[in-house]
């Protein structure tokens, strides 16, 4: 059955609301987070005129507008139209899409800085299916881990951890993560302007480490990053404690945490692995 394809805009981020919620109900996806993440954020969405699926990607130019690289961030299909070749009309769509941009490749997942998910869950059989057939191929995994909202640790001395809300403080984290971390700047800037970005402090006032959450997605935990030379510390789990604080006043049993990176730091206050992603790849043939 062909399903034809259109554009959408901002304006239908209700019905992409609405079928997102059918099509992954336990993601719980709320529009404020699917028009920041596929609108917001340069980008396209293409979805099926009757409304029974869509495809969102991320797309980073160069200086001169070139497109050098396209990332799938979602893919959505109603539970009542699923294997009828709705999901393999969206890619195709897409990589028509992108290839016309001039785009060398298309990924899922990968999608940073602003994304839902860093790949292809594990579990989502049919999408894996889909993708092998095609022609993607695995870039590898990425691993979430979440910690129970009730992980404690205390403040190193020498050295406070507060909520960032002054100016100047805002200031402070800009310069340490444009310092140490500049690809972290988008993410570090929304977690700053929504309040969700947590900060330590030294003696002479300098940020040495940061942590927000619910930058991607509500509850969420990152970016952080602690000063190369206060490391091992303890100020990283002091500021991921502050978030597990939010979190457990929020309501939430867990901190999530996506695309981690140090998995033995997240270990040692109570981490687990949560969900597991594949990270893929189609070159423009």
């Amino acid at each position: 059955m062909e399903t034809p394809v259109r554009g959408w805009g901002a304006d239908r981020v209700g019905n992409l609301t609405e079928l997102v919620t059918a099509a992954m109900p336990a993601e719980a996806l709320s529009a404020d987070e699917l028009l920041a993440c596929c609108w917001d954020d340069p980008g396209v969405v293409l979805g099926a005129t009757d409304g029974c699926g869509a495809i969102g990607a991320g797309v980073t130019r160069d200086a001169d507008g070139q497109v050098t690289a396209v990332a799938v961030k979602l893919v959505a299909v109603h539970p009542g139209r699923r294997r009828e070749g709705v999901g393999r009309a969206l890619l195709a769509e897409l990589e028509g899409w992108a290839w016309d941009q001039g785009a060398p490749a298309v990924t899922l997942g990968a999608a940073a800085p602003f994304y839902l998910w860093p790949g292809v869950d594990v579990r989502a059989l049919a999408m894996s299916c889909l993708a092998e057939q095609a022609g993607y191929r695995d870039l590898g995994l990425a691993l979430n881990m979440s910690v129970p909202s009730t992980f404690r640790a205390p403040v190193p001395e020498g050295y406070v951890v507060e909520r960032v809300l002054e100016d100047a403080d805002v200031a402070r984290v800009d310069e340490l993560v444009a310092g140490h971390w500049p690809e972290w700047t988008p993410e570090t800037s929304i977690g700053l302007a929504q309040g969700s970005c947590f900060a330590a402090f030294d003696g002479d006032r300098r940020a040495v480490g940061f942590a927000c959450h619910s930058v991607n997605r509500a509850g969420w935990f990152g970016p952080t990053g602690t000063d190369p030379a206060c490391r091992r510390s303890g100020i990283g789990h002091a500021l991921l404690a502050e978030v597990c604080r939010d979190a457990m006043v929020a309501g939430y049993p867990d901190v999530e945490i996506s695309w981690i990176g140090p998995m033995r730091f997240y270990a040692k206050a109570g981490g687990s692995v949560s969900r597991v992603f594949r990270m893929l790849h189609k070159p423009k043939p």
